[in-house]
């Protein structure tokens, strides 16, 4: 896709966009349906947004073009009420706008190579599908049973062995789940969430550029900035008596819970394991420790 590096940028461009996202999202000002309807775009207008605010128009518009201002909390707090932002949401717009307010500590470098020690520790110690990830989605370290559910990642490149990027690109990644469109989504707006404070940064920068380029689906999830902040889930996995990647008899996929452990260190790496879910039962159990085991070859 050309031109598709100069979309990645710093971080009031990130700003930018997400407010414009989210104000054409926005309900608009009351006026019916005939009012709406004589709108060219959607959502609030510049100057409405603006006006519920309590900001000027010409100041909105500096800090929507992505312009050099400074925003106070209670100027986002504005803004975030006005665009009825969720907490992660508030949370992303803090980030960007004004990361000292979000809390925001000091960054490790974006792409890293090593697990920490008391993570590799805590892998070894996993009998069930778990991986650790760097706050760029890099895999970092990954036991047996992560190759049996998800992919070998000793056989893919370092440079390739990102979870976001396998996310779109790894074939056998993406057999493996049930609902890949599902998958996609939801690796987009956890890694957005994550990976806020790193936005600028050149290999962050480098990993969302290439995305762009390569995938045209990565580039639509993309444009619709949405974040969520998820330390756990459920997803569906294709995995059964003819082997990873294919379906029991009865064809239902393997329901696992997801969850996530984030480390208290400047490295911010997080330890990603699958568990059966409490509610599906024995069953469910017994299709995980199968695979865990290797029983389905």
């Amino acid at each position: 896709m050309p031109g598709a590096r100069a979309i990645v940028s710093d971080r009031r461009s990130e700003l930018a966009d997400f407010l414009r996202g989210r104000r054409q999202r926005a309900a608009p000002i009351a006026g019916g349906a005939a009012a709406a309807k004589r709108r060219r775009t959607p959502g609030l207008r510049r100057e409405e947004l603006a006006q519920l605010a309590g900001l000027s128009v010409d100041w909105y518009t500096r800090l929507e073009q992505g312009r050099d201002v400074n925003p106070s909390r209670e100027t986002l707090e504005a803004i975030a009420r006005v665009l009825k932002l969720d907490d992660d949401e508030r949370g992303h717009l803090f980030y960007l706008a004004r990361p000292e307010h979000a809390g925001a500590a000091a960054r490790p470098a974006a792409r890293q190579e090593r697990p920490e020690p008391a993570m590799a520790r805590a892998l070894e110690a996993m009998r069930v599908p778990a991986l650790v990830i760097s706050p760029r989605y890099d895999v970092l370290a990954w036991n047996r049973a992560a190759c049996r559910l998800l992919a070998d990642f000793g056989d893919v490149p370092p440079r390739r062995r990102n979870l976001l990027w396998m996310t779109f690109h790894h074939a056998g990644l993406r057999a493996r789940y049930a609902e890949i469109g599902v998958v996609e989504k939801e690796a987009v707006a956890g890694f957005r969430f994550d990976a806020s404070s790193y936005v600028g940064d050149p290999e962050y920068d480098a990993l969302i550029a290439d995305l762009l380029e390569t995938s045209e689906v990565f580039r639509t999830i993309w444009a619709r900035h949405e974040v969520r902040a998820k330390v756990s889930g459920i997803k569906a996995f294709r995995v059964g008596g003819r082997g990873v990647g294919s379906r029991d008899a009865d064809g239902e996929p393997l329901l696992l819970e997801w969850h996530t452990l984030a480390s208290t260190t400047a490295s911010r790496q997080l330890l990603v394991y699958y568990t059966a879910r409490a509610a599906g039962g024995p069953e469910d159990e017994r299709r995980l420790a199968a695979l865990c085991e290797g029983d389905d070859e």
